[in-house]
């Protein structure tokens, strides 16, 4: 239920960013957050049912997909104004990657 909360608001944040014209701070938005979360998520998949190369790998893979989506969000300037906060498009993918380590669980692994 958290991921889908998170997903659902991602796509939100990222429509509106479009819809008022940000296309690239859209579209990064969603993508970046997106990896974010899929970083941490497969990351935890690989720890709890994978062989030591695979471990590694995903260990790797997260790396790289969470370097690549929080570069993007941070060079595209996207932002979120939630409830009357502003949250960076960085805390965004730090959030992202908290719920996808959350939200997975053993039987997604496997």
């Amino acid at each position: 239920m958290l991921i889908y909360i998170y997903m659902l608001l991602t796509l939100m944040m990222g429509g509106s960013a479009l819809w008022n014209g940000a296309v690239y701070a859209g579209v990064a938005g969603i993508v970046g957050a997106t990896m974010c979360w899929f970083a941490a998520s497969g990351l935890k998949g690989s720890l709890m049912v994978g062989t030591r190369p695979q471990k590694i790998a995903g260990f790797a893979a997260a790396v790289l997909f969470i370097v690549i989506g929080m570069g993007v969000v941070y060079h595209s300037g996207f932002w979120i104004g939630f409830f009357g906060y502003e949250f960076s498009g960085v805390i965004w993918c730090l959030i992202g990657l908290a719920a996808g380590w959350i939200a997975t669980k053993r039987r997604h692994a496997e």
